[in-house]
C-alpha cells in the first residue's frame, strides 16, 4: 500500500515543477528562439515562426491604430453625453463619517478597521470608494488628485476616499491626517488605512496595500448594508475627470452594481510630457497606446493599465487583491485573477473618460539644471519603472497555471469558497468590535451568479492569452527574428528564389508595412492626446467659472477647502504637443522600445529563473515646490 505522505511529496514536487515552468516560460521560449535561430535558421521551423511574428506585429499595429481611433470617438460621445448636466443633483452636505458640528475631523473611526457607525446613505445610487495608494508622494501631488476629485457634482454625494498609506512612511499618517483635514468638507466619507510593512507572505507594492486597504473598506460597507459600491483603484498621481464616474453610475443604474463587471479608462500621459527626456515620453505614449488597443467596443478581451474600477461583488468573490509577489503587476494581475475566479466571463467595460498622468521624472531634478542633465534624470527613472512593469510577465505563468487548470477540470470557485469563508471570518470578528445594535443580524457571502456555472468560454480564453503573448513575449520574439531576418544575407548565402529568400523578402516587406502603422498610430494618438487634453481643460475652467463649483460654503471649514481645490486646479500642469515634436518622437520610437521595452523584458526573463523577489521601487512624479 502506497504511504499517503509519500504519495503527497510526490504531488508537491510535481506542483512546484509546474509552478517553476510556468513562471519561466518567457525565458525559456526566448532561450529557444535564440538556439533556432543560431542552429536552425534555414529549417521550416525557422521559416514558419518568421512569418507567424511578422502577422502577428503588423496585426497588432492594425489593432492599436483601431483601438486609438475608436476610444477617441467614444471620449467625444462620452464627453457630449455628461459635461453639461450633472448626472446626480447636488445635495446638502452629508453627515456620513464626520461629526460637522465642530472643525475637526471626527475621531469615532477605527483608523485600522476604517469602520463608521453613522447612518449609511440610503439614497441607492452607487457608491464610489476611491483607493489612491500612494508611498513618499509629495503632498502637494496628492492635493492635485484630491482636488480633481473634490471638484466633481458627484463628490459631496457619491464619494468615499480611502488614503492607502504605507506603515513604512514616517509620516503617512500625519500626511494622511493632513489631507482629511483640508478635503473631509468636500466628499461623502474620506479616511486612511496604514498597510503594515511586515506582513508574512507579503511583497512591497501597489497590490499589497490595496488588499489591505480594500478588505477594511469591505467591512465598513458591510455594517452599513450598502451592496451598491464600486471600488476605484488610482494613482496617487492620477486625475480623473467628473464624466468617469457619471458613465459608471449610469451603468450600474441600469444593470446593477452586483455583477462582475470591471470598468476600464484609457490612460494618457498629458501633464509633463514637454519637461522629460524625447526618448521617454516616446516610450510613454506607446505604453498608453498599447493599453489603448483593447479598448474598442467588440474586443472580447480588455485590460486595465493603473486605473479602473471593480464593483464590490467582485472584489469580494475573487477574495481581493493579492499581496504576493506574483501580483507586482497589480492592474494585470487582478484583471487575470476576476478572469479566472468568474470561469471566464468576467464583464469589461470601456469608461471613454481619460485618466491624465504624469510622466516619470527622477526626484533629484531641479528647474535649475540644464536641460540635458534633467533628460539624463528622467531617463533612468524610467528604466526603473520599466524595469518594475516588466517584472509583470510573471503573470504569464499565473495565467498558463489557470488555463491548465480548466483544461484539467479543475474549478477555481472550489478554492474561492474556501478562501472567502476565511475572510468572512475575520469580517465576524471585526463585527464583534462594534455595538450589537450597529451590526447586522449575520454576515453573508453573495451568492454566486449561476452563469459561473456556464460553459467554458474556450474563444475569450485563446483571446486572452494571444493577448497576454503580444505583451509579454511578442516584442521580444520579433526582435530576436527581425535582428536574424536582416543579418541573414550578410552572413550566409540566401538565393532569392529559395523559400527561405521569399520568405525574408516577404518578412522585410512586413517590416516595412508595421513602421507604417508605428506612423499611423502615432497619429491617431497625437489627436486622442489632444481630444483628452482639452477634456480635462474644460474640466477644470468649468470648476473655476463658477463661483464656488457647486459648492455653498456651510462653514469656515467648507470655505477653506474650496480655496485650497481652487488654488491647485490652477496650478495643474499640461502639455500640449506640435506636429513637430511628434514627428520626432515618431524617429525615436526604435531606440525607445530597444531601452525601455526589450532590455528590461530580457532583464526580467533572465532573473526569473532563479528569483520571483523584486525590490519594488516607487516611480517619481514632479513635484511643483522644485
Amino acid at each position: 500500500m502506497r504511504d499517503p505522505s509519500i504519495s503527497a511529496k510526490g504531488s508537491a514536487s510535481l506542483t512546484s515543477i509546474l509552478n517553476y515552468s510556468c513562471r519561466c516560460i518567457p525565458g525559456i521560449s526566448t532561450l529557444l528562439i535564440i538556439v533556432l535561430t543560431l542552429v536552425g535558421h534555414d529549417s521550416i521551423g525557422f521559416i514558419v515562426l518568421t512569418l507567424v511574428y511578422h502577422v502577428l506585429i503588423v496585426a497588432f499595429c492594425v489593432r492599436t491604430c483601431y483601438g486609438i481611433y475608436a476610444t477617441r470617438r467614444g471620449m467625444i460621445k462620452t464627453a457630449k453625453r455628461y459635461s453639461l448636466t450633472p448626472l446626480i443633483p447636488v445635495r446638502s452636505l452629508p453627515t456620513v463619517g464626520y461629526d460637522r458640528r465642530g472643525s475637526d475631523v471626527s475621531r469615532d473611526i477605527s483608523r485600522e478597521t476604517g469602520v463608521s457607525t453613522q447612518i449609511e446613505d440610503t439614497s441607492g445610487a452607487s457608491i464610489h470608494a476611491i483607493f489612491l495608494p500612494n508611498y513618499k508622494e509629495h503632498l502637494d501631488t496628492l492635493r492635485e488628485t484630491l482636488s480633481m476629485l473634490a471638484s466633481h457634482s458627484m463628490a459631496r454625494s457619491s464619494y468615499d476616499i480611502y488614503l492607502a498609506m504605507e506603515a513604512q512612511e514616517r509620516d503617512a499618517e500625519s500626511k494622511a491626517s493632513t489631507l482629511i483635514s483640508e478635503f473631509f468638507p468636500l466628499f461623502r466619507y474620506i479616511t486612511y488605512t496604514v498597510h503594515p510593512g511586515d506582513l508574512p507572505g507579503e511583497a512591497r507594492g501597489k497590490s499589497s496595500n490595496l488588499a489591505w486597504a480594500t478588505r477594511t473598506a469591505s467591512r465598513r460597507y458591510r455594517i452599513l448594508r450598502q451592496p451598491n459600491v464600486v471600488f476605484t483603484v488610482m494613482d496617487a498621481d492620477t486625475h480623473l475627470i467628473s464624466s468617469y464616474f457619471q458613465a459608471i453610475t449610469a451603468h450600474c443604474a441600469s444593470k446593477g452594481s452586483d455583477s462582475f463587471t470591471m470598468f476600464i479608462p484609457p490612460i494618457v500621459f498629458d501633464r509633463n510630457a514637454n519637461n522629460i527626456s524625447p526618448i521617454v515620453r516616446c516610450a510613454d505614449m506607446h505604453w498608453s497606446a498599447a493599453g489603448i488597443a483593447g479598448l474598442y467596443e467588440t474586443s472580447q478581451i480588455r485590460t486595465p493599465t493603473s486605473v479602473y474600477s471593480v464593483t464590490m461583488t467582485l472584489a469580494r468573490h475573487v477574495n481581493f487583491w493579492d499581496p504576493g509577489p506574483e501580483a507586482i503587476g497589480e492592474d494585470l494581475h487582478m484583471y487575470l485573477k476576476c478572469f479566472f475566479r468568474t470561469g471566464g466571463l468576467l464583464n469589461t467595460v470601456p469608461i471613454y473618460s481619460p485618466a491624465s498622468h504624469c510622466n516619470v521624472e527622477h526626484g533629484d531634478a531641479t528647474t535649475n539644471m540644464t536641460i540635458d542633465q534633467r533628460w539624463m534624470l528622467s531617463s533612468q527613472a524610467r528604466f526603473k519603472q520599466a524595469c518594475r512593469h516588466m517584472w509583470g510577465i510573471m503573470d504569464s505563468g499565473y495565467a498558463t497555471r489557470h488555463t491548465i487548470s480548466l483544461i484539467m477540470g479543475q474549478s477555481e470557485t472550489a478554492k474561492y469558497c474556501a478562501e472567502d469563508d476565511l475572510a468572512v471570518a475575520d469580517e465576524k470578528s471585526s463585527l464583534d468590535l462594534l455595538e450589537k445594535s450597529s451590526t447586522p443580524a449575520g454576515v453573508s457571502r453573495p451568492l454566486l451568479p449561476s452563469r459561473i456555472a456556464s460553459p467554458i468560454p474556450w474563444q475569450r480564453i485563446v483571446i486572452l492569452l494571444h493577448r497576454i503573448y503580444e505583451a509579454h513575449f511578442l516584442h521580444v520574439h520579433y526582435f530576436i527574428n527581425g535582428l536574424a531576418c536582416s543579418l541573414l544575407p550578410m552572413v550566409t548565402n540566401v538565393p532569392a528564389s529559395s523559400l527561405l529568400g521569399t520568405v525574408l523578402a516577404f518578412a522585410s516587406y512586413l517590416r516595412t508595412v508595421a513602421f507604417c502603422g508605428v506612423l499611423l498610430q502615432m497619429f491617431l494618438y497625437e489627436r486622442l492626446y489632444s481630444t483628452a487634453l482639452r477634456l480635462r481643460l474644460h474640466s477644470i475652467q468649468m470648476t473655476l467659472s463658477s463661483p464656488s463649483f457647486n459648492i455653498s460654503p456651510m462653514s469656515k471649514s467648507s470655505a477653506e477647502s474650496i480655496q485650497i481645490v481652487r488654488q491647485s486646479l490652477k496650478q495643474v500642469d499640461v502639455s500640449h504637443r506640435s506636429g513637430w515634436v511628434s514627428l520626432f518622437d515618431s524617429i525615436l520610437f526604435p531606440i525607445a522600445g530597444t531601452f525601455y521595452v526589450m532590455v528590461p523584458s530580457l532583464k526580467a526573463q533572465i532573473l526569473q529563473f532563479w528569483s520571483t523577489e523584486f525590490v519594488y521601487e516607487v516611480s517619481s512624479k514632479p513635484v511643483r515646490s522644485k
